[in-house]
């Protein structure tokens, strides 16, 4: 649009969620917040988290501009893009799409199966997560869709010359946020999660209407099964009793995903995730509602090895907690860094957010070695097997 109203060399400047060079001092933005350069970043390492830290506020409050210097140049980034709204969310899902893998594979892809009949209720994440780069792309703030347009989406999948039966997931980066928002002033939030250290007043999140439109879509004229395959945040499912009971005693189809990384305090401060009494708690529960229902279900947890500030004693902790109950871990991630992160700021700089100096496990010995400790957790004590490299764990 902006290009049919004008040819100028100015005509998509200012679109949030962009970045462009600029012509000089002249134009850069006023009020703008001055990010270290990037020959300050690759000279002093500690710099990268001062950066990150400033990208992470501009995420968080929405409508501040930034400029870096590199070299004799500035690049000036707009405010990030605002979440699509309720309207825009339903008008994007109901565009026809195919539900197929693209026609250039010649071979099945894998990750169809899981995705072809499922259906995205919500964006965005308010966890803030160290390692986590969702608030970077999908933005902190949630953006969900109707009821109705979901509903409705379920009613389409049920005419697809494919369908059989079974909705494989209702969710999205978090399954239990659908509907959640924040109530405070953005601009002047300085939380760098809306649930760690605990839960924001302001974060409201109406669980129950969760598991009142999954009740919803499983009476949809020709769904027979329907099922939450995204993670769940367990320490805010725990905020809802209900929700907890419906998804274990209806909606789980045999295997739960949750997330607690690591059983150690410090590390579990340093990722800004909630206590493993937490995910204990979830345990009991998890246990208690699949009794109750008579099914046999599992807990598919993900958890991660050779995060900043780990060391091998955090690591043999975990695997002896893993190994009390008889556990083998399936879904080992060893950390590796990821554009963006406050998370590989700590890795470069081997310092946490308030500069205080981490152990960072960074040769391959040393990661590897971890991430051994925790694979080899639900394994006898016989000889142990030559190490293999570290395997990453799929997206989901």
């Amino acid at each position: 649009r902006r290009l049919e109203k004008s040819r100028g060399e100015t005509a998509l400047h200012g679109i949030r969620g962009t970045v462009r060079a600029a012509r000089g001092e002249a134009d850069l933005p006023e009020g703008a917040i001055e990010l270290p350069a990037h020959e300050d970043v690759a000279a002093d390492p500690r710099k990268l988290m001062e950066l990150t830290l400033a990208v992470e506020r501009l995420v968080q409050q929405g409508d501040r501009w930034a400029v870096q210097r590199a070299g004799n140049r500035h690049i000036v980034i707009a405010p990030p893009a605002l979440p699509l709204t309720t309207e825009e969310l339903d008008s994007l899902y109901a565009l026809p799409f195919t539900r197929a893998a693209h026609p250039s594979y010649n071979e099945p892809a894998p990750a169809l199966e899981m995705i072809q009949f499922s259906i995205t209720s919500h964006r965005g994440c308010g966890g803030g997560c160290s390692f986590c780069s969702l608030a970077l792309h999908q933005g902190r703030r949630i953006g969900s869709r109707s009821r109705a347009g979901i509903l409705e989406e379920a009613r389409q999948l049920t005419l697809h010359p494919r369908w059989k039966g079974s909705i494989t997931d209702v969710g999205g980066p978090s399954a239990n946020m659908w509907g959640a928002r924040c109530t405070a002033d953005p601009g002047k939030c300085r939380r760098a999660s809306c649930l760690y250290p605990k839960r924001c007043p302001a974060f409201v999140a109406d669980q129950e209407a969760m598991a009142e439109l999954l009740e919803a879509v499983s009476r949809v004229p020709g769904v027979n099964h329907v099922r939450v395959a995204s993670g769940l945040r367990h320490d805010l499912a725990l905020d809802a009793p209900e929700y907890v009971r419906a998804v274990l005693g209806q909606f789980t189809g045999g295997q739960i995903k949750l997330a607690p990384e690591h059983s150690s305090p410090a590390v579990l401060c340093l990722m800004r995730k909630p206590p493993f009494e937490t995910f204990l708690r979830f345990l009991t529960a998890f246990e208690r509602e699949s009794a109750r229902v008579g099914k046999q279900q599992y807990v598919v947890p993900y958890l991660m090895s050779a995060f900043p500030g780990c060391t091998d004693k955090h690591m043999r902790e975990l695997a002896a907690w893993l190994r009390s109950r008889g556990w083998k871990p399936q879904q080992v991630q060893c950390f590796i860094p990821t554009p963006g992160t406050v998370a590989t700021a700590m890795y470069y700089a081997g310092i946490d957010p308030e500069g205080k100096p981490v152990q960072v496990a960074k040769t391959d010995a040393d990661r590897i070695r971890q991430h051994r400790i925790l694979l080899d957790a639900g394994k006898s004590r016989a000889a142990p097997e030559p190490p293999k490299a570290p395997r990453r764990r799929k997206p989901t």
